[in-house]
């Protein structure tokens, strides 16, 4: 089956595709069996736009919409040229409206699964093209996000977007090659996982780091990445590059004890080591520095260790660890 590249919003903003798209649901049921053309008519007559709810449109662009709706499979034409509903009313409702969407639609759960741990949209164009999004890519990032969005299943901070909660439900139900992925993971690093992947406190950190980056490097931080990987196959959890440097960032929550921060100390032993061989292969010039970001007071023994290894441990202040619990708590 052949995906199509585009897909209409709808009107009703980010917010509220899903409530105009059951609206149509609403009137479909009340006045069935009704055309295509019958509801167009009536699209123009009633949809809710722009400021102040204004009602109607064009009767050419309520077509486009009802043409959309017809190619993503949420509405279907059948013998005769009457339309009916595919998605269903209740609690999946959401859930299943993004499910038929994908069915039609190029990067649709795609663009869901990329943004799980937070992606710009500048980065999910580059991860489209690979899907074979090629046109129009702004656009159609846009649209994607704004339905998603309207399902809960998508949400912005700071400049990037994350999926939510019961996003990640669906990603595992769709994708379960990142559950296997996360299994593995947790055996390989029990210290860190528990067994149970990234937990939530450690996530936040890493997430915070990536944006005071400047603060925790002392320096003027030109770009970042989160889960830089490197040619050890390791992934650090925070990277930002300088003028002259490259800044490897291993972070570690208030939950992790002695041990899970000893092995961050020599996890940053490791990624100075390889990332210097990196930029040496690369002829670049430029140096590179590790740095664990800790939320609590290492204890004396740890303290001496890292010392002793040359390995920089920056504690988050009192006024950066507020702020960090003020962001956990703002989003649950």
């Amino acid at each position: 089956m052949t995906k199509a590249l585009t897909i209409q919003p709808l009107h009703g903003g980010n917010d509220g595709h899903l409530k105009t798209l059951e609206d149509i649901r609403e009137y479909v049921d009340r006045n069935w069996p009704l055309t295509k053309e019958d509801l167009v008519s009536w699209y123009s007559l009633n949809v809710k736009h722009g400021k102040g709810n204004r009602k109607g449109t064009s009767l050419t662009n309520s077509e486009l919409y009802m043409n959309s709706l017809l190619k993503c499979g949420l509405l279907v034409e059948t013998r005769g040229g009457v339309i009916e509903c595919t998605f269903p009313r209740g609690k999946r409702r959401n859930r299943r409206v993004v499910e038929i969407i994908d069915e039609k639609i190029v990067y649709f759960l795609e663009m869901l699964r990329d943004a799980r741990d937070g992606k710009t949209e500048k980065q999910l164009h580059k991860l489209a093209k690979k899907c074979g999004l090629t046109s129009d890519l702004k656009n159609g990032i846009q649209k994607r996000r704004g339905w998603l969005q309207s399902a809960q299943l998508l949400k912005r901070r700071d400049g990037k977007l994350y999926a939510t909660p019961r996003g990640k439900k669906l990603i595992r139900k769709h994708f379960p090659e990142l559950v296997d992925d996360a299994r593995d993971d947790a055996k390989e690093n029990p210290a860190e996982f528990g067994g149970k992947g990234e937990g939530p406190k450690h996530r936040t950190l890493k997430e915070y780091v990536y944006k005071v980056a400047e603060k925790v490097c002392g320096a003027r931080v030109k770009e970042r990445q989160m889960e830089y990987p490197l040619p050890s196959g390791d992934k650090v959890d925070v990277t930002a590059w300088d003028k002259g440097a490259i800044w490897h960032i291993e972070v570690k929550s208030r939950t992790s004890k002695d041990p899970d921060v000893t092995r961050g100390i020599y996890q940053c032993i490791k990624y100075a080591a390889v990332g210097k061989a990196v930029e040496k292969a690369k002829n670049s010039g430029r140096s590179v520095k590790s740095l664990l970001v800790v939320e609590s007071k290492p204890s004396d023994n740890v303290s001496a260790l890292a010392k002793g290894l040359g390995v920089r441990v920056y504690r988050l202040p009192a006024s950066m660890r507020r702020e960090l619990d003020e962001r956990r708590a703002a989003n649950g």
